[in-house]
């Protein structure tokens, strides 16, 4: 990694760091009367969970356009654990905002001064968590076509070189 991208995830990092500051903070005023845990479910829609998304959108980009670089730096055409790894990674935004949609359906979502549950919960809770994760599916879509270009080629590569050995044996 370079300086560049040392900063900024250093910068990123602090982003994070601020909002559970923020929300330890939150927790001790209150004396953790509530539980632990949520006092860092601070709600999204404020300045600090505004700070999170960022960072974690920013984080993200950060790591994809690294793993992209480094991918065009390797001359040889191929697929490592590293990029299965990321190619794994690249759907957690789906599955949070589906699990999202899950937890609205069975518990319930607030709009508009009222509860929605079931269907309508599922589709509020995947429309309005969708929101903050927008931005990160162009780049993890990017993400998956790239790999299955370089899988594909690389499944290509491999094909014609154990076809040259098979003539070069006979």
């Amino acid at each position: 990694m370079n300086k560049v991208e040392k900063v900024l995830i250093g910068l990123f990092g602090l982003g994070i760091f601020v909002y559970l500051a923020h929300c330890i903070k939150r927790g001790m005023i209150y004396g953790f009367s509530g539980g632990f845990l949520s006092y860092f479910t601070y709600p999204i829609f404020s300045e600090y969970g505004l700070i999170l998304a960022l960072s974690v959108i920013g984080l993200i980009t950060v790591f994809i356009v690294h793993a992209i670089l480094k991918r065009k730096k390797r001359k040889a055409v191929g697929i490592t654990k590293a990029d299965k790894i990321w190619f794994v990674i690249s759907f957690v935004p789906f599955s949070l905002v589906m699990l999202y949609g899950m937890y609205g359906a069975f518990f319930g979502i607030d709009f508009l001064w009222s509860r929605n549950y079931g269907l309508d919960g599922f589709l509020l809770a995947v429309v309005f968590g969708g929101i903050f994760i927008i931005p990160v599916l162009p780049l993890c879509i990017i993400w998956q076509v790239i790999y299955l270009v370089t899988r594909h080629k690389a499944k290509k590569t491999a094909m014609t070189a154990s076809v040259q050995n098979k003539e070069m044996s006979l």
